[in-house]
């Protein structure tokens, strides 16, 4: 006997049975857990590795395909990808759902200990983050101005930053793009030579200069005041 027929010939059953399945999916829906971020592990794994002032090209050949390789034979992976720009490469692994990522970053320090000899010595050393969905940005903001990119960055860093993190639920503000201000210092080799100059004593010199120092402190009475020399950079 067909379901159609079962349905014609016993109408009411057919309602009641009909009623049930609509009050318990309704009673489902709304116990039904929403969360605009649920807490899902991405079993993926990215490997960050610096190298000052180096070419795209020079990033994914000295730096990012020692990192696959080496990466490539960690139990588990399902897929690597990498990216490669200029002073920066990012290799990303994703493994098979259920892979134990505590276990997968050991393996992966362990690779990398064994190629670190490899990757050149101004390079950075590798760094691991978990993909973390909760870090993931809920609001992203775009900001335009006649400004210069440098000021308008410089703005946004003192001035709108912290105003943003101290709103109730915000965690953390990050900013991207825009322009950070750097100074380059060109040191002339055969000068350096002839003064006998090695290379870190000039940057032990500039970050000695570049620093805040207390000096001590002054009693007087119940009050204590802290005396410090103020000695970060501000303009040059």
């Amino acid at each position: 006997m067909k379901i159609s027929q079962v349905a014609v010939g016993r109408p009411v059953l057919t309602i009641m049975v009909s009623m049930i399945v609509i009050i318990l999916g309704a009673v489902a829906l709304s116990r039904l857990p929403i969360d605009l971020m649920p807490d899902v592990t991405s079993p993926t794994i990215s490997v960050s590795t610096s190298y000052s002032k180096a070419s795209p090209l020079t990033m994914e050949e000295l730096v990012t395909r020692p990192i696959e390789e080496a990466l490539a034979a960690v139990p588990g992976v399902q897929e690597i990808s990498s990216r490669s720009t200029e002073g920066s490469s990012n290799v990303q692994v994703s493994f098979s759902w259920g892979t134990d990522l505590e276990a997968a970053s050991n393996d992966i320090r362990d690779r990398l200990d064994r190629i670190i000899s490899r990757l050149p010595d101004e390079a950075s050393r590798p760094s691991l983050r978990k993909y973390d969905m909760s870090a993931t940005p809920v609001i992203m903001m775009g900001v335009t101005s006649d400004l210069d990119v440098l000021e308008l960055r410089r703005i946004l860093e003192e001035q709108v930053s912290y105003r943003l993190e101290r709103v109730d639920g915000v965690a953390s503000v990050s900013i991207w793009g825009g322009r950070s201000r750097e100074i380059h210092i060109n040191i002339d080799p055969l000068k350096m030579n002839a003064l006998r100059i090695p290379l870190d004593q000039v940057i032990s010199s500039v970050r000695a200069a570049n620093i805040n120092q207390p000096t001590g402190n002054i009693y007087r009475g119940n009050h204590q005041i802290t005396i410090r020399v103020p000695g970060v950079f501000e303009n040059l």
